[in-house]
């Protein structure tokens, strides 16, 4: 019958049937060699999708969806046609086998992926998702838009990074910690086997005659800084060690005699950052140099940061998030080591390793440049320099044209850009695991060495609305997440078999979670039983159940080197969200304040609701507003200054405002929608089309977005102005512990229970 018709043309789009959940598996994926790029707990990391989402899983499991509540992706954000990058929420990854993948190859790259799978196209003018199994040669990728190099900018102002000098050994931290503590109670003989040293080595600690070495600056022979900051200089010198350098116990970079520029360009640079002078120069292969640095900790942060060994060479992660000038410095000494110019003008850079490169690549397409990749096998029994011959190996290579050579000094325009163009697609037998990312925001992500868009498609408003219209299916089934009791039933399920302290509340714990998920939960109980085992506790506590779900709901804390100025901004902007939270109509109760950094935020403010709420007013709507406003409008009040901590909290307050006049009804305008959300499903919906009223239209929802948000900030500046006394009490306190719980802020800003 028709039903079953479309449950087979379903089917089809479709990878299979998991018979322990009794549920339809849709999953579009790739291979576990596609490189994307992801931020985790605040740290930026360009690897094939296999590394990012097996960790999620046990060795043999598949076919089950995981939750990532702290995973970004690099997405994109289509500005007029202009793609360009930005990253978004993951909430999910899946994995399962498969028995056939399409390869597509393009120019610039191939990907492998499910036939069912979608990458994004360009249609009409239009980016639109299309399937694999449906495309053909001549179909046009979406990419990042180059831009023209007079376009790139380069702002340093805001970027602040320290690396540590030091290493730090926190096992032998703990370790020398318990000897020491444990003096006089256990014997020195079984002290020394628990931490596995000598009997001797004991003694010498007690006494104090030494600590461990790895711990004392007094073992190595150079007085180091402690931290160094990066700064597009170092950046360069990074670029030289990661194409001349290498790093044991001591770094050694090496160079051809005649490049006697980059040689003291390195010498200055190794003594302005680390004030080192080179121990040992010499030319133990004709026509080379080796300038060698005897200094273990330095040596440890270049492997740290850079890799060691010519296929094991990346660059530094913060570079992801690094302004253009550091890239570029970075690409200068990269250049001048593994470099060259040909004779059309071309930069072309090679490496052994493929890591490297494709980190490169990316770095490119983010900051609007447009690169070329290429691999060729090296010559088997080649030498350089007249050295021993070598082995034949893989090489890769990154290039840029004569117009984005760093080098050249050319005038004028790139006239025309290679377009990601399909050039041919084949099916192929494969056997193993293939992944996706779940529940993008935007519904995309990009993949590939060289990167394009590809379709996050394992959602049930991915389907043709014409399968799943009224009458083929006799009911659709939708899971919300759990309410109070829910919550608390599920609580009790997870806390079987752990040990918790008498006073633990499973109804306090159930409205301290608001907005959690059944996983949400189980994580947050079995993270607090790890909290309770490291703080050698024998049963789990409120603290350990408090922390847990800061850390399922924020991510991990995270101490910060931060100046005292940065501590005061963070202070005061947490302290501006509370304090216009308490005085603001409406607002649920200030839970906790904190500038202790967690994932990707320097500080946060908790306002966990009182009751479930399935319903907003107009007043709370506006409220949240306010409160989310109350950070920015605290630093120019005190400060006199705006920083970037505000961008989440302003894009939080725009998206409220804009739903309110586009969504809600909720303007001048009148009870209209203009949202545009007319129901158009994948292949019948084409992202970044046209909203549909017209342009004087939009300019009037402009008006009253805009209007929303200087009402809201000017009512935030009041209250702060007339609340001065208690903001600048608050932002000393935190200056001091900080974190504040509930009961302590309430008793500084002088409320009642009444109140």
């Amino acid at each position: 019958d028709e039903r079953e018709q479309t449950l087979n043309q379903i089917l089809v789009e479709m990878d299979g049937f998991d018979p322990r959940l009794s549920v339809i598996v849709v999953a579009a994926s790739v291979t576990g060699d596609t490189p994307i790029l992801v931020r985790e707990e605040g740290v930026v990391k360009l690897l094939p999708i296999s590394d990012i989402v097996d960790k999620y899983y046990e060795p043999f499991e598949e076919g089950v969806e995981v939750n990532t509540p702290h995973l970004e992706t690099l997405s994109y954000q289509n500005q007029g046609g202009v793609i360009s990058p930005k990253y978004v929420g993951v909430k999910s990854v899946f994995r399962h086998k498969v028995n056939e993948i399409y390869e597509i190859s393009y120019i610039g790259g191939k990907i492998r992926t499910t036939g069912n799978h979608s990458v994004f196209v360009w249609e009409s003018g239009k980016v639109t998702p299309k399937m694999v199994s449906d495309m053909k040669p001549g179909d046009v990728l979406v990419d990042l838009t180059p831009k023209q190099l007079e376009e790139i900018k380069s702002d340093e102002s805001d970027f602040e990074v320290y690396i540590k000098v030091y290493s730090s050994d926190s096992e032998m931290e703990e370790n020398y910690q318990m000897v020491v503590g444990l003096k006089g109670m256990l014997s020195q003989e079984v002290l020394a086997k628990e931490v596995g040293v000598a009997q001797t080595t004991v003694s010498l600690w007690h006494r104090g005659v030494n600590g461990p070495r790895a711990l004392s600056r007094d073992y190595y022979k150079h007085d180091l800084p402690e931290d160094v900051r990066v700064t597009p200089e170092f950046m360069r010198l990074l670029g030289y060690y990661t194409a001349e350098g290498y790093a044991r116990k001591e770094i050694d970079f090496c160079f051809n005699e005649k490049e006697t520029e980059y040689i003291k360009d390195v010498k200055n640079l190794m003594f302005r950052t680390f004030g080192l002078t080179p121990q040992v120069e010499r030319s133990k292969t004709h026509g080379a140099i080796n300038i060698i640095y005897q200094s273990t900790p330095v040596a440890n942060v270049f492997k740290a940061y850079c890799g060691s060994g010519a296929r094991s060479k990346h660059i530094p992660p913060f570079l992801f998030e690094a302004p253009y000038g550091y890239f570029k410095e970075f690409l200068t000494g990269l250049a001048r080591g593994d470099g060259h110019i040909d004779n059309r003008g071309r930069l072309e850079i090679t490496s052994m390793s493929k890591r490297l490169i494709t980190e490169l690549i990316w770095l490119s397409r983010i900051h609007g440049l447009k690169p070329y990749f290429t691999s060729f096998q090296t010559k088997e029994g080649r030498t350089i320099a007249g050295g021993k011959p070598i082995h034949s190996s893989r090489a890769f290579r990154i290039g840029f044209g004569k117009y984005y050579n760093i080098f050249n000094d050319l005038k004028g325009k790139v006239k025309e850009f290679k377009r990601p163009i399909v050039k041919s697609i084949k099916k192929m037998a494969f056997n193993g695991f293939v992944y996706d990312l779940c529940g993008c925001d935007n519904e995309a992500f990009f993949i590939g060495v060289n990167p394009i868009l590809g379709h996050n498609t394992n959602r049930p408003d991915m389907l043709d609305p014409a399968l799943v219209r009224p009458g083929r299916f006799d009911r659709r089934v939708t899971i919300s997440l759990p309410d109070l009791r829910e919550r608390q039933e599920i609580i009790k399920i997870h806390m079987r078999g752990k040990p918790f302290v008498e006073s633990v509340n499973t109804e306090k714990i159930a409205r301290r979670t608001v907005g959690f998920s059944g996983a949400d939960i189980e994580n947050m109980i079995n993270e607090a039983a790890i909290f309770a085992a490291r703080g050698q506790k024998k049963s789990v506590d409120d603290k350990d159940l408090e922390e847990a779900a800061l850390k399922v709901q924020l991510g991990p804390e995270k101490k910060k080197m931060q100046s005292e100025e940065e501590r005061r901004v963070v202070a005061y902007h947490e302290a501006g969200h509370a304090v216009v939270a308490v005085f603001t109509k409406g607002m649920d109760p200030v839970h906790r304040i904190s500038i202790i950094s967690r994932g990707p935020s320097l500080g946060h403010t908790l306002f966990p609701p009182v009751t479930e709420r399935y319903n907003e007013t107009k007043t709370r709507l506006l409220s949240m507003i306010t409160t989310s406003l109350g950070g920015r409008a605290a630093e120019e009040l005190v400060l006199n200054e705006q920083t970037v901590g505000a961008s989440n909290d302003i894009e939080k307050a725009t998206e409220i405002a804009r739903r309110m006049v586009t969504e809600f009804g909720m303007s001048d305008l009148g009870p209209i929608s203009y949202d545009g959300n007319d129901g158009k499903f994948w292949l019948a919906r084409q992202m970044g089309e046209g909203q549909g009223y017209s342009q004087d239209v939009a300019a009037k929802i402009d008006a009253e977005v805009k209007k929303i948000i200087d009402e809201s900030f000017k009512k935030a500046q009041k209250i702060l102005e007339d609340n001065r006394g208690k903001l600048d009490l608050i932002a000393q306190e935190l200056m001091k512990k900080e974190t504040l719980e509930s009961e302590e802020f309430e008793r500084l800003i002088g409320l009642t229970e009444n109140e």
